[in-house]
């Protein structure tokens, strides 16, 4: 199964209304998202758009996906609750009841879950980790466990402002 992990692109400090969900990206923010626009746009013209994409309903995370996949055809990104600050635990049991969902599944939500969880099914990422923006795809097998998956490509834009 491929595995798409994005966590959302830099977002303010703050929102007006005081609530962590409501915190909007940043400047930095969007200029991640464009570069992830390029990237995807440029990787489907030899491979598939993923065919399950999901978002926590935090306004950076849907802010991130509604930027990345702007233009590109086929994107259909669902709104998941269970991506709201979800522990590794609650992603594994996401992508284990997304398994008969068509593929790849990709997921954009938050740290520390997303960390975790990469390194739960392969291995840690190296420093700088899983930043702001970052994409990783992995190819695991089910059922998941310890070690089941392999990193395919880590996407890091916001190195690359």
């Amino acid at each position: 199964m491929e595995l798409w992990l994005l966590r959302h692109a830099q977002a303010e400090p703050t929102a007006a209304s005081g609530h962590d969900r409501d915190r909007e990206l940043s400047k930095a923010g969007l200029a991640t998202c464009q570069i992830l626009n390029r990237w995807l746009k440029d990787r489907l013209t030899q491979h598939p758009m993923p065919a399950t994409i999901g978002f926590s309903p935090a306004a950076r995370t849907t802010q991130t996906i509604d930027e990345v996949t702007r233009g590109v055809p086929g994107a259909v990104p669902e709104q998941m609750e269970a991506l709201w600050a979800a522990s590794a635990g609650d992603l594994v049991a996401l992508i284990t009841r997304l398994a008969d969902h068509p593929r790849p599944v990709w997921l954009v939500g938050h740290n520390p879950g997303l960390a975790d969880v990469v390194g739960w099914l392969a291995e840690p990422l190296p420093p700088p980790g899983m930043k702001p923006g970052t994409l990783v795809r992995l190819s695991v097998a089910l059922p998941l466990h310890p070690g089941v998956g392999a990193i395919e490509e880590v996407v890091q834009p916001s190195e690359w402002l």
